[in-house]
């Protein structure tokens, strides 16, 4: 009977207790309390400002971030990097303590295999600024070796933009580093930020592929290493932070952001005119990057605390008008005057110099002598994207401010640019006519992006539509569209374009596996009656197989297999290219490996890593073709068809002759590695006698240790070429019979040698009409050219081809910072 009252005890005072919780938090939600405060419901932690709410969820790691006004809401997750393993940052309730009304503290226990390291939490909130900083302490166990930690807060911006000082409204950038990160929705914008320096914002598939799945941005903060220390020495932990701002409003935010990140600022307040829209007003420092953005209020007036260091201000409506630039320092003391009023208009031609015919391709209107680029529309609609539209029927006409542009075309790698300054007039209307050639001449070669995705897949808002008419205007003639865990199929956004005649394709899947992830697969061509193959809680053997059954000619690429967040193959299994063995855990039974990735564009350097892997693996005997492909998910950044794997096929299957390109064709010559890949530079290799001469994929059987053959390299003229090298891949060799393999002598990944290597003058950025006959203009693209000899080393197995250019393509292609890079397959050689 005691028992029975204290039970009855215990829950009364729990109803009780829930209660006054339900009516706390009910009148938080009413934004009653005007003083900071910190309540406790069950799992739920509160810290409240004069603006916001943090709400922290211990058992899942998440932080919920509300606007006491209730008109802004974000939830962030909470992670911890570990050895670039991403792992929640999730804790048990009795783990947490209020320490006060203003600082939550907890402790956690971090695995580490068979280590341990402890990990302290303090999230503290300064009310004045609505403020959250967490704060992250990992300190290692004793003799535990060192590990890498970096804090993470996950978020989906759900429709809100995404603006860093410093690159301005970011989309699918890949990874961008800067001092702050502001997610913006006009209201109450919520900036992140570290003490440790610049963060990396990234952009990532969700974890799961449930309806309404979004992508998810990420932001991490500098990666701190916890050293290895030895009993009773000092311990060197890992110090870790990133704080949350919430601004009171757009306007307002900017100052306090600034002032923490301890920068200079002064006050800019002004007008914009010319339009009942709402609009934005950006500051831009010395070298035109943004540092602000913010929006007007319903009069167009506008007042922000700014950097001292932005200078150049204009104003922007979503349509293709801004405001001229004006010069103007924070802290002026009269009023910046922005005119967005409509200026003129320009009506643009493109067409092939040659056949005088319209052609498809992507127009380029960039701002010059001051003029801001204009914007027309959104990074996902190949009808404008930022300063860039795709010109179905090779004419269009546009509006635009008043000022001074570089009016540009391509048509793709193998294309000239035509390019015409001009100057737009208020009221007025100017024609420009633009006129490309097709100047690097690829008879038998057909252009291949193999990796593409389109509004099918969840991380991706470009139609299908939009997608085909971005690869056309790149002169891409075969495309697989490869949606994630969803067969793709071009048909009929080709025939509704009238597209079919200038862009084959196959239908093609990405599996993307999940819980656990492995890694991406492309597999082409794959029928879009069969069940996609497995991807949820599967493992690589299944994948496989079920990715080959029913069709020997289909392809299985892995894709990207470095790319981090669990999507690449090779971190997943460990696979290090220094040593000659595959990991047990690793399958080799794909066909082709995606060495380069447009993901990679800007970083030239993340390709050389996936090439050392590709040729580690030749010298292991395995026969795989590399190929290159965009990956591209959106229009203005990532282009479709930058990088592209150049496949080698029959003239007469290749389209060259008027017929459609034999698609079969195209997959067996991709399977085989029947050609190079390329974003820019294009190759030509034959080696051996003539009439026995091989190419790329093929196989050569070469007699005394010596090859001869010709090497060509062309290149459009605005695309940079500095150096061409032909290497030798030479396996290791076994260990000789009765020799007891040591750790030195262990087989290791073999090695390469060059054979041959030349410089290439580099020539400078070439735009404009292309004079004298075709095959004069052909014959400029020629950048090199030589007789090979070559002396090749005992035991090698295989020949491939480099090149590469120096200058970045992006004072050609924006958004585009290339540093040109082309690879040959191997030919195979036979003793």
């Amino acid at each position: 009977m005691e028992d029975g009252r204290s039970a009855r005890d215990v829950f009364g005072v729990a109803i009780v207790a829930a209660m006054i919780a339900l009516a706390l938090a009910f009148g938080a939600q009413r934004g009653r309390r005007a003083v900071p405060a910190a309540a406790r419901a069950g799992e739920v932690t509160e810290l409240g400002g004069a603006v916001a709410r943090f709400s922290i969820f211990p058992t899942s790691g998440r932080v919920a971030v509300a606007s006491a006004d209730g008109r802004t809401r974000a939830d962030l997750e909470m992670s911890l990097v570990v050895d670039g393993v991403e792992r929640p940052l999730v804790m048990r309730r009795a783990d947490v303590q209020l320490r006060d009304k203003l600082t939550l503290a907890a402790s956690f226990p971090i695995e580490l295999g068979e280590e341990r390291a402890t990990g302290a939490l303090e999230l503290r909130l300064d009310p004045s600024s609505d403020l959250l900083t967490a704060n992250v302490v990992v300190t290692p166990d004793t003799s535990s070796a060192a590990h890498t930690y970096a804090l993470r807060f996950g978020l989906a911006p759900a429709g809100r933009s995404l603006f860093v000082p410093g690159a301005g409204t970011i989309a699918d950038l890949g990874t961008t580093e800067a001092r702050t990160v502001v997610l913006d929705d006009e209201t109450h914008p919520i900036a992140l930020l570290s003490t440790q320096g610049a963060v990396a914002v990234t952009e990532i598939p969700p974890d799961t592929e449930q309806p309404g799945a979004q992508p998810r941005v990420v932001v991490s903060a500098k990666t701190e290493t916890a050293a290895q220390r030895s009993p009773g020495a000092t311990p060197k932990p890992a110090r870790l932070d990133i704080a949350i701002l919430v601004g009171a409003s757009d306007q307002l935010v900017w100052g306090r952001l600034y002032k923490l990140l301890r920068a200079p600022v002064a006050r800019v307040a002004g007008v914009v005119t010319g339009t009942k829209e709402r609009a934005h007003v950006i500051g831009l420092d010395e070298d035109g990057r943004p540092q602000v953005r913010v929006a007007v209020d319903a009069q167009g007036r506008f007042a922000v605390d700014a950097p001292t260091t932005a200078v150049q201000w204009f104003a922007a409506l979503e349509a293709a008008h801004t405001s001229a630039p004006v010069r103007f320092t924070p802290g002026t003391a009269w009023d910046l005057k922005l005119d967005v009023s409509p200026g003129g208009e320009i009506r643009v031609r493109i067409i092939d110099a040659d056949t005088n015919q319209p052609i498809v391709a992507r127009l380029i209107v960039k701002g010059i002598e001051g003029t801001i680029d204009p914007s027309f529309g959104p990074d996902y609609r190949s009808s404008g994207a930022g300063p860039l539209m795709d010109v179905l029927e090779g004419e269009v006409a546009t509006p635009l401010p008043a000022g001074k542009y570089r009016v540009a075309a391509t048509k793709g790698m193998e294309w000239s640019i035509d390019a015409e300054n001009v100057e737009v007039q208020s009221g007025h209307t100017r024609n420009v006519d633009l006129a490309l050639r097709h100047v690097v001449p690829t008879p038998g070669v057909v252009g291949c992006d193999l990796h593409v995705h389109a509004r099918p897949s969840f991380d991706s808002p470009v139609t299908a539509e939009d997608r085909v008419l971005s690869l056309v205007s790149a002169g891409v003639d075969f495309a697989v569209p490869t949606e994630h865990n969803i067969v793709g199929d071009y048909t009929g956004p080709l025939e509704v374009l009238r597209l079919s005649k200038q862009l084959a394709h196959v239908t093609g899947v990405e599996v993307t596996t999940y819980n656990p992830r492995f890694g991406h697969f492309g597999v082409f061509p794959y029928p879009s009656t069969n069940g996609v193959p497995p991807f949820k809680g599967a493992t690589a053997a299944g994948v496989f197989a079920a990715a080959k059954r029913g069709d020997a000619t289909r392809v299985l690429q892995v894709n990207h297999p470095r790319l981090p967040s669990g999507i690449g193959y090779f971190h997943v299994v460990g696979f290090d290219p220094k040593v000659g063995r595959v990991p047990a855990s690793m399958r080799t039974d794909f066909d082709t490996l995606e060495v380069y990735n447009g993901y990679d564009l800007a970083t030239r350097g993340r390709t050389e890593q996936v090439m050392e892997d590709w040729f580690a693996l030749l010298n292991l005997g395995k026969h795989l073709g590399a190929t290159g492909s965009s990956d591209s998910h959106r229009i203005q950044y990532q282009w479709a068809g930058y990088p592209r794997t150049m496949a080698f096929v029959d003239p007469k299957l290749a389209g060259d002759t008027g017929q459609p390109i034999e698609t079969a064709a195209v997959v067996a010559a991709i399977k085989k590695g029947k050609g190079f890949v390329t974003s820019g530079p294009m190759i030509e290799l034959e080696l051996g006698p003539e009439g026995r001469s091989a190419r790329p994929g093929d196989d050569l059987a070469i007699g005394h240790g010596s090859v001869t053959g010709k090497l060509r390299v062309r290149a459009a003229p605005w695309v940079d070429v500095t150096s061409v090298e032909v290497l030798a891949g030479i396996p290791a060799a076994p260990p000789a019979a009765g020799v007891v393999p040591t750790a030195v002598l262990l087989p290791n990944a073999g090695r390469r040698e060059v054979l041959f290597k030349a410089k290439i003058p580099s020539r400078p950025t070439r735009l404009g009409k292309e004079e004298g006959t075709l095959e004069e203009a052909a014959s400029r693209t020629l950048r090199f050219e030589t007789d090979l000899s070559l002396t090749v080393p005992p035991g090698a197995r295989w020949i491939a081809v480099v090149v590469r250019g120096d200058r970045a393509l992006d004072d050609a292609l924006p958004f585009m910072p290339i540093q040109p890079l082309a690879f040959t397959n191997p030919i195979w050689l036979t003793h």
